[in-house]
């Protein structure tokens, strides 16, 4: 799935969209025209009293609704979260009024939208490198490659390069012969509610929503569920079984890892078919390092090596199915967030938490590990970009801060890369991800938006898996008492007189049970490829990360910091390929 659109402020009528076969050539491209490739997506398009909506995705919506009538307000533009909530799913939405272009993307943000503006026009598009080789000077984003270093992913709106912008969630670009501008009144914070229902009655009413919804979730394509040893994916399969679908499961993992084992044998016993996917030796040494590469560049080098067998996963899939349905945004609706790792580095955790304005020194502590005087201008900006944003919200509950980035920022730059690179072989529906669902969820005490910020007591962390053992128990017994991985089932979350039994089991997993190790061999790739990964880099890079990088080989060869290579390795491909984009780069600014 793909989209370009060059607008002219003062050029003609944008003309009709063009939809191509492949991505046009630069050769090919006409300013007032929107080209669209549709990929394993559709288009699909609405029009009314002379206006169009089109969208360009994987739009799930009530056939038996008018959608246009439903989502327009009375001046005649679009109410985003009625849009949201009649249109659920991934996808992009382009708005066509009289000599006006609004577009933007679905609840979440999850598909980004990159633009490069000047006083003449603006060119926008689905891929920021497509952009970048439109363009004859690029600047390197050294901002955007302190907010990686930092945060894993950026923490505001920018791209490889700072001519290119990252549009933000929940926004939409408004065209017209005056200009481009950003425009939207959507806040995610805005469905945050108040706790109106504490009794554990509120699961069942819960539960039924959830079911009715995600009915609307299920294709009448081939499908398989994401069926791991967790919560999320077997309540997906639970609501499935109860609405009489048929479908595949599928999961990956080493052989012999709980991630495979698990999902096997319990598919057997439910007579479902399931699809296991091995990260064994073979695929170590034939697939993995491929199947990065390929997780990075699909993704504009968003993604990380950390995932290389999502991309190998999605690709064995696609020869059997053309939608799956993942748990992807349930765990983070229910849970308190709360660990230091891919998702949350100890400087987000930092900045969100602190009671005081350490955590700017924090942010000048890790910025000098790396190099304090190559970023000297980019840590000032930063520091006071992020003293606005939490200015904002200074008079919010902390969790409820915290959530807002969640839902505007995490979701889509954590989870975003993975949906944005399945795209590319099938749709990953995520029926977890609905604005209606969200609604009503935080309106009882089961929502992680309710929890206290970065909570660490698991027995109140657990409170969030309530919901999954109410809904498995209410649309399918025997699932109910199937064990998870974890080592206890829905059951003994669900019933208080097994809460004894909830807690050897818990010990014993803790404590007494070995941890599965490397269990997606994502260790086992990087250590045998990780030199192959850094022939990417060239002499122009910025000496503090050759000299990380030179570091990296002692460590990853004792085994120690692994991660946190994988993490480094990732951005430091990224930042190499940005380099490489594009006519000419700014090579002063590399340099200095």
């Amino acid at each position: 799935m793909f989209f370009y659109l060059d607008y002219r402020f003062k050029g003609t009528t944008l003309s009709s969209p063009k939809v191509v076969e492949k991505i046009p050539e630069p050769s090919e491209l006409h300013e007032q025209h929107l080209f669209i490739q549709c990929g394993p997506q559709r288009l699909v398009s609405w029009e009314f009293a002379g206006d169009k909506l089109l969208i360009l995705g994987d739009p799930i919506f009530n056939a038996n609704k008018t959608i246009p009538a439903s989502i327009l307000q009375s001046s005649g533009s679009l109410d985003e979260s009625l849009l949201y909530e009649r249109i659920k799913g991934h996808y992009y939405w382009f708005f066509f009024q009289d000599q006006e272009v609004r577009c933007g993307t679905s609840f979440g943000g999850i598909f980004p939208i990159y633009y490069e503006k000047n006083d003449h026009g603006i060119k926008i598009c689905s891929s920021a490198f497509y952009l970048a080789e439109q363009k004859e000077h690029l600047t390197p984003s050294k901002r955007n490659l302190l907010e990686r270093l930092l945060f894993n992913y950026t923490f505001f709106d920018s791209s490889w390069w700072e001519e290119i912008l990252l549009l933000p969630a929940h926004r939409y670009l408004h065209l017209d012969k005056q200009g481009a501008g950003i425009e939207g009144e959507f806040e995610v914070s805005n469905y945050f509610g108040q706790v109106e229902d504490r009794s554990k009655d509120s699961l069942e009413r819960l539960g039924a929503l959830f079911q009715k919804e995600t009915e609307l979730f299920f294709p009448d394509a081939p499908f398989a569920i994401s069926l791991t040893g967790g919560f999320d994916g077997r309540t997906l399969v639970a609501a499935s079984l109860k609405a009489n679908k048929s479908f595949k499961t599928y999961s990956f993992g080493r052989p012999g890892s709980s991630d495979v084992t698990v999902p096997d044998k319990q598919s057997q016993k439910l007579g479902i078919s399931y699809y296991p996917i091995y990260l064994d030796q073979k695929y170590v040494r034939e697939e993995a390092l491929e199947a990065g590469n390929n997780f990075l560049s699909l993704t504009g080098y968003n993604g990380n090596f950390g995932r290389p067998h999502y991309e190998y996963a999605a690709r064995q899939l696609s020869q059997e199915v053309d939608y799956i349905l993942t748990g992807n945004f349930g765990s983070e609706l229910f849970r308190a967030l709360h660990l230091p790792g891919v998702m949350m580095s100890e400087a987000l955790i930092t900045t969100f938490s602190a009671k005081d304005n350490s955590w700017k020194d924090v942010l000048k502590l890790k910025t000098a590990q790396w190099d304090s005087t190559f970023f000297e201008k980019e840590l000032d900006a930063l520091i006071s970009d992020l003293e606005q944003y939490q200015k904002k919200r200074n008079d919010w509950d902390p969790n409820h801060k915290f959530y807002d980035f969640v839902f505007n920022e995490i979701f889509r730059k954590y989870f975003g890369p993975e949906l944005v690179m399945q795209s590319h072989y099938f749709n990953n529906r995520t029926p977890y991800l609905n604005l209606e669902f969200f609604r009503e969820l935080n309106r009882t005490i089961w929502s992680g938006v309710h929890a206290r910020l970065f909570e660490k007591m698991k027995n109140k962390r657990m409170k969030g898996q309530m919901f999954y053992a109410s809904f498995i128990r209410q649309s399918h017994q025997k699932m109910y008492h199937l064990s998870t991985n974890k080592g206890y089932s829905p059951a003994e979350v669900m019933e208080k007189w097994r809460f004894p039994f909830l807690v050897s089991k818990v010990v014993m997993k803790k404590f007494i049970q070995k941890p599965e190790m490397d269990s997606n061999s994502v260790e086992a790739f990087f250590r045998k490829d990780y030199k192959k990964l850094a022939q990417h880099i060239s002499p122009q890079s910025p000496p503090f990360l050759t000299k990380h990088l030179q570091r990296s080989h002692t460590e990853i060869s004792r085994g120690q910091n692994i991660q946190e290579w994988v993490r480094f390795y990732s951005i430091l491909v990224g930042w190499e390929a940005a380099q490489s984009a594009g006519s000419t780069i700014s090579q002063s600014t590399i340099s200095s």
